[in-house]
């Protein structure tokens, strides 16, 4: 009978459907980003086609053409897929569109002769191969080889392919592999009847069933038709055939192994080549499965998927690739090293010499990752894309070991190329070679390891390794918050949420060192110890942390341990700038750590920098001129904490640069009623005074004294004041305005005695005239140093030159929001000489007592009771031989404060003051009523 031919002639076209896989070569004319983009399309395509999903594969394919047009590579494919599913006109339209492209392409003339290929012959012997179905190309590195020899090809090169034959449109929709079933059994003819053999109908109905895409009812007929006859070896392989189409894949090795022992005569490879075929099946649907466990997120299962197919077939590259990229990408690299170098042991291959590098770097091996990548990448034999691709790779281990000159070396070919973008890896390298301002601003870089990406269709596996990108930082948005509230100063919040950005990610020193500083900060030192000497125990970059435990020990003093951190860690070198200034001004290095500062901003990692740390790091070393630069770049790219609004201030005022420090404070008051900052209401009300100091520029005095004048005033003579009540107006002028807290005036006033007790003189014969310029040369403290000039106007007065000198002290002066009492203490000593009269005086007054606001928080009324003491000097005696009086007693004063807007604390006030004083020696003028009432304005 003639029906072992057709089955000889169907087991013969199995063994040939391993077809040599076509490595995916875009060429040289598409970037890295574009190859990126193409590839998830292609694949897709080629998973379509292996479906029989014509619609889709040509969808995804013209998708790639989209985003690559004058790619050919593409085009090709496309044209093929045009092809294959019945469309060839299309196919022929885009090939001459892509000839307008590229007229001196050789591959597209060919693709457009071999558009419509002769039909293929058939002949009916029992030694003819079927040609193998086109594999549609996939992107590889390394191909599957097919259980045929493979036609030879270089390492890169693509074995040429047969035509590819349309499906007929009533096959698309088929299962790929019923379709393939149905053309290869469209070219043997049909059985003749033999009803009588055994098995023989059983076989035919199983043919039948081929040709109606029947697969699981063929194999029950053809194992129907072996069980009958058993000794029939066409059925056995019809059998084993069909147990392949089926997915039977380890019961079709079985049944070949067992077929090639009974039936196989010397040198009969046949059943060999079916046990091939099915290893080779089974190991790309182990392939296949792996990439979908992959795109899952089930990495385990992606694992065992991966590791079968390499054990299935281990003569096949992309197996091996794909199971050691898994490997990697599930941290297990040691192994991931073993497997590679297995795979290298058959055979070199760069994409695995690739991974074995990265599974190297990855355990700490440096050099010996560097000597790896350095091989491969001196390789001539690499296409384009493989030399970037292994370049960027080679730079991403560098810049986890910290070699960043290493890393720029290896990026620096490509950057001059412009080839490829790696703008942000070059940015990465600029910033390791910068140095850190604090700790807080480490940087450090994860190892990037490369990313294994395959593809595959009609049992043709492939694999390219690409560069890695940025894994998600599973700490990253607690890590943010921990840093916003370090910013903002809220140091508990900063600790708590930065250990558990530490134990999110254990190996990322900057989120510990953030935590043990904002410990520190927060006053929990002994904590921030101990948990300092854990982290030296478990790391070995710990200059950072001996840095933060020598500053914690020098805190507790403990000066010896604290100085022998110290030393340690700026001999380990590697420190930030902050830590290495705060070390030397620790062991009072102080010139030292000012040297170094300047040393610093003289270079390039600084210029320009906008970071709020470096401001108080100069403010530190004494150079507020850089902190307020630093301040105010910061402001100006919205870098600046609010928090650090008020120090910007200070930094101005330091620098007489009143109107920034004016602005910042206002920037303070706006950033609190916007709840960007909290202020208690002290700290709101002490913001607005100093506003309302630094923004007044003139004013003016009104006093009425009697028994006495207010501290500082004008006075006809002071020390002679009998019971005689004075009035003084005087206004004054600021040209520079408050600068830093030292600053002048230009001052004139009148004053006039407007009654006596005792029938002295009064009224405008007593008018004084005064002119005095006066000025505050200490910053910090209350002295004022006047030059005045005395003019007479009254008949009574006098002209002279006068010249003195006034300290004040108080505390508790002021108004206070936050509380109802508060303690109060006033002082003030006054000395000055009149050149011409050569009359000398001293005054000095002290006040204590407690000062009550009259009312709730919004009140401006001040009541203060107290006790008082007053010494005055004067050279001239008086009548009775008397130069000077003491006297003490008690009085109560009452405050109006007012003259306040949204910026500005209370800049007025109206006060007036009652005391009686006993003598305590010198003449009687230290007793009695002392009566005043004083405007300022």
């Amino acid at each position: 009978m003639n029906f072992a031919p057709r089955i000889l002639a169907l087991a013969v076209m199995l063994a040939s459907t391993g077809a040599p896989a076509q490595t995916l070569d875009l060429g040289p004319d598409i970037s890295p980003l574009k190859r990126f983009q193409v590839y998830p399309h292609i694949d897709k395509a080629f998973e379509a086609m292996a479906r029989g999903d014509g619609t889709r594969a040509i969808a995804e394919l013209e998708h790639a053409h989209r985003l690559a047009p004058e790619n050919t590579a593409i085009a090709l494919h496309l044209a093929q897929a045009y092809q294959r599913f019945g469309q060839p006109a299309r196919a022929a339209a885009l090939l001459r569109a892509q000839r307008s492209r590229h007229p001196g392409d050789a591959r597209i003339a060919q693709a457009l002769r071999e558009l419509q290929p002769p039909p293929a012959t058939v002949q009916e012997s029992a030694t003819v191969v079927a040609q193998p179905e086109a594999a549609p190309a996939a992107p590889v590195l390394a191909a599957a080889p097919s259980a045929t020899a493979p036609e030879p090809a270089s390492e890169h090169g693509t074995p040429a392919a047969a035509p590819a034959i349309a499906a007929p449109p009533d096959q698309l929709a088929k299962p790929a592999p019923a379709v393939r079933a149905q053309r290869r059994m469209a070219q043997v003819p049909r059985p003749r009847r033999a009803d009588g053999a055994p098995g023989y109908a059983a076989a035919s109905r199983a043919y039948e069933a081929v040709e109606r895409a029947e697969l699981p009812a063929a194999l029950a007929w053809a194992r129907e038709a072996a069980q009958a006859a058993p000794a029939n070896a066409d059925y056995q392989r019809l059998l084993t055939y069909l147990l392949i189409e089926n997915g039977l894949y380890e019961e079709a090795q079985t049944k070949a192994r067992e077929a090639e022992l009974t039936f196989a005569p010397q040198g009969d490879t046949q059943w060999q080549a079916l046990g091939d075929t099915a290893r080779q099946r089974h190991a790309y649907a182990q392939f296949e499965a792996a990439s979908q466990a992959q795109r899952r997120g089930r990495a385990s299962d992606a694992l065992a998927h991966a590791q079968a197919a390499a054990e299935q077939a281990p003569g096949v590259p992309a197996y091996r690739l794909q199971w050691v990229g898994l490997l990697l990408a599930a941290g297990r690299h040691a192994q991931a090293q073993q497997v590679a170098e297995q795979g290298l042991a058959q055979g070199d291959g760069a994409a695995l010499q690739v991974l074995r590098g990265a599974a190297l770097q990855a355990q700490g091996q440096t050099d010996d990752a560097a000597r790896v990548f350095d091989g491969v990448i001196g390789r001539p034999d690499l296409a384009p894309h493989e030399q970037q691709n292994y370049r960027v790779i080679a730079a991403d281990a560098a810049l986890a070991a910290r070699q960043p000159e290493r890393a720029k070396a290896l990026l620096q070919p490509l950057a001059q190329g412009g080839a490829v973008d790696v703008s942000g890896r070059e940015a990465e390298i600029r910033a390791a070679t910068r140095r850190p301002i604090s700790a807080a601003s480490l940087q450090t870089f994860s190892l990037r390891l490369p990313v294994v990406n395959c593809f595959g269709s009609a049992q043709a596996p492939g694999c390219e390794v690409w560069p890695g990108q940025d894994a998600p930082d599973p700490a990253r948005a607690v890590a943010q918050e921990a840093f916003r509230a370090y910013t903002e100063r809220d140091y508990g919040l900063a600790a708590a949420k930065a250990e558990e950005a530490a134990r999110l990610q254990p190996a990322h020193l900057p989120y510990r060192l953030l935590r043990l500083q904002a410990l520190v900060a927060a006053g929990q030192v002994e904590q921030a110890l101990r948990e300092a000497d854990d982290t030296l125990q478990s790391r070995a970059d710990g200059a950072e942390v001996l840095a933060l435990r020598s500053r914690v020990y020098h805190d507790l003093g403990r000066r010896e341990q604290a100085s022998a951190d110290a030393r340690a860690a700026l001999q380990a070198g590697g420190l930030s700038l902050s830590s290495e200034i705060n070390l030397l001004l620790q062991e009072g290095r102080r010139d030292e750590a000012v040297q170094q500062f300047a040393h610093a901003m003289a270079g390039p990692d600084f210029a320009g920098s906008a970071d709020p740390d470096l401001a108080y790091l100069a403010a530190r070393v004494g150079d507020d001129r850089t902190a307020l630069a630093v301040f105010d770049r910061a402001h100006a790219n919205d870098a600046l904490p609010a928090a650090a609004l008020p120090d910007g201030a200070y930094t101005a005022s330091r620098l007489a640069e009143n109107d920034r420090a004016i602005y910042y404070l206002q920037q303070t008051i706006d950033a609190v009623e916007a709840g960007r900052l909290e202020q208690t209401p002290r700290q709101q009300f002490a913001t607005r005074r100093e506003l309302a100091d630094r923004t007044r520029t003139w004013g003016i005095n009104a006093l009425l004294g009697y028994r006495g004048m207010s501290p500082g005033s004008i006075s006809p003579v002071p020390g002679l004041y009998r019971d005689a009540a004075q009035l003084v107006g005087e206004a004054y002028w600021r040209p520079q305005g408050y600068r830093d807290g030292s600053f002048w005036e230009i001052y004139g006033g009148v004053v006039q005695t407007v009654y006596s007790r005792h029938g002295g003189t009064s009224g405008s014969d007593t008018t004084q005239g005064a002119l005095g310029v006066r000025a505050k040369p200490l910053r910090d403290h209350n002295l004022v140093l006047s030059a005045e000039r005395r003019i007479r106007i009254g008949s009574l007065s006098f002209s002279d030159w006068l010249l003195r000198a006034g300290y004040s002290y108080g505390v508790g002066t002021d108004l206070r929001v936050d509380v109802p009492d508060w303690f109060t203490f006033n002082v003030y000593a006054e000395a000055g000489r009149f050149l011409q009269r050569k009359q000398d005086y001293v005054t000095f007054e002290a006040q204590a007592g407690r000062s009550f606001r009259m009312g709730d928080a919004d009140s401006r009324l001040v009541l203060f009771p107290h006790a008082v003491v007053g010494v005055d000097y004067n050279s001239a005696r008086t009548a009775a031989g008397y130069n000077g009086a003491a006297g003490a007693g008690v009085g109560i004063a009452l405050r109006r404060w007012f003259h306040e807007d949204r910026y500005n604390a209370p800049r007025s006030y109206l006060d007036l003051s009652l005391q009686y004083r006993a003598r305590l020696a010198g003449d009687e003028r230290g007793k009695g009523v002392f009566l005043r009432a004083a405007l300022v304005f």
